[in-house]
């Protein structure tokens, strides 16, 4: 959905900020930014007027796909488009769709329990907006934000991105990909973002390295080029990841696969996206046909209302952990989460690629959450930790790694019972 590739804005932003350098004050406004930089750059490149069509037409010769029919493009102003966007946000993430994905995230303790998670996602979705590619049905245009009704230098590097994405959804229809139900949050969404988000960022580079000469931008390696924390401050890790990763792994992946085939490997890569953000992150899984292992939870409560299901995957893992090398043997997972007389319960499995793998991960796992909660407990074979009100447990089972979490102390004992 549009709102949720909201990070492209960000992205592009400072993206062309470190290209150019210190001469845009770290104090601006982003309005004030875009039209600092429209400025240096209509200033200092080869960027001149064009239009949408001639736009258009060279995002389809850089990329080799062609369009099936013209995007149509309207000009907005910022005003407008914060309300078209909170019109979208209202639509695509309701407060229960959003309260899942909270209270998942808090029980796997990726996220503070007094984060209002709709009220950041729509806050950093309102502040960093330049310009975007609606994909619902029945909309399927491109927005660009401009007093003057023109195409800046700006507008043209974040509309080459979006233009790709709206050659994706000619051919894919993307707002129907993915079932309904999958959270925000689940490596399946975030794998196929990685995708979408990757093959359009590098179209972008190669856009981009034609008008700035002798910066390397078709080379560059998003990932020394842009800082996620300066452009997402005082945001929580899993969230920001979340906004950044599809853009710094999906450029690194794109750029894998671009190089085993070019753009038509990429444009196979459409129909045959990654399955999980391992794929993504070790790029020659996804070349081999390497699939995530399948993971059943088999454990359900006496009572409760299930809020979620999912799969957490390689890159949300690390975040968990803290610890990249500790992530790299996941072979699969999957977590369920209910609600239990208003409290949360969460039960979670994850298999590994090897005996080595499980003990890599466990040993970060319960050195992380030692850090986090004070000192562990042994319970019926269980690694116990208490925070407050809620109780995290881990243990080795078969190959893979069991965590329950919940914030009800009759919930927990019982799901701890059950599956010793």
């Amino acid at each position: 959905m549009i709102w949720r590739r909201s990070a492209c804005r960000i992205v592009s932003v400072a993206l062309l900020w470190l290209l150019i350098g210190p001469a845009v004050p770290a104090q601006e406004t982003s309005e004030d930014a875009s039209e600092l930089l429209d400025a240096l750059l209509g200033a200092l490149t080869g960027f001149g007027e064009v239009t949408d069509t001639q736009l258009q037409d060279e995002v389809a010769e850089i990329g080799g796909v062609r369009f099936r029919a013209p995007v149509p493009l309207e000009y907005l102003s910022r005003e407008d488009a914060r309300r078209y966007l909170q019109e979208v946000f209202e639509s695509e993430y309701p407060p229960e769709r959003a309260a899942a994905d909270r209270r998942t995230l808090v029980a796997f303790d990726l996220l503070p329990e007094e984060t209002d998670l709709r009220a950041l996602r729509a806050r950093l979705l309102e502040e960093n907006i330049v310009g975007f590619y609606d994909e619902r049905p029945g909309r399927r245009r491109l927005y660009a934000i401009s007093r003057e009704h023109r195409l800046t230098p700006m507008n043209q590097v974040v509309l080459a991105h979006e233009l790709r994405h709206a050659l994706q959804d000619q051919y894919l229809d993307v707002h129907g990909l993915l079932p309904g139900d999958l959270g925000d949050f689940d490596d399946r969404r975030m794998a196929l973002l990685c995708l979408l988000e990757g093959d359009a960022t590098l179209l972008m580079q190669r856009f981009l390295g034609r008008r700035l000469p002798g910066t390397q931008a078709n080379d560059a390696d998003l990932s020394a080029l842009v800082a996620p924390e300066a452009a997402l401050p005082d945001t929580p890790e899993v969230v920001r990841e979340q906004l950044i990763e599809p853009y710094l792994a999906g450029q690194g992946f794109a750029q894998a696969v671009w190089r085993s085939g070019g753009w038509e490997a990429l444009r196979s890569a459409w129909s045959r996206p990654p399955a999980s953000t391992e794929q993504v992150l070790h790029p020659e899984k996804y070349l081999s046909g390497e699939a995530p292992l399948e993971v059943a939870v088999g454990y359900q409560p006496s009572s409760g209302r299930m809020l979620a299901e999912g799969v957490l995957g390689e890159l949300f893992t690390r975040t968990l952990v803290g610890n990249a090398a500790a992530a790299e043997g996941w072979g699969g997972d999957r977590y369920r989460v209910w609600d239990v007389s208003g409290k949360t319960l969460l039960v979670w499995r994850s298999r590994w690629d090897s005996p080595r793998d499980v003990r890599e991960f466990l040993d970060a796992a319960l050195a992380r959450f030692q850090r986090t909660h004070g000192p562990a407990r042994a319970q019926s074979g269980w690694t116990v930790f208490v925070r407050g009100a809620w109780s995290v447990a881990l243990a080795p089972r078969d190959g893979s790694v069991a965590m329950i979490s919940s914030d009800d102390a009759a919930a927990f004992a019982a799901a701890l019972h059950a599956t010793r």
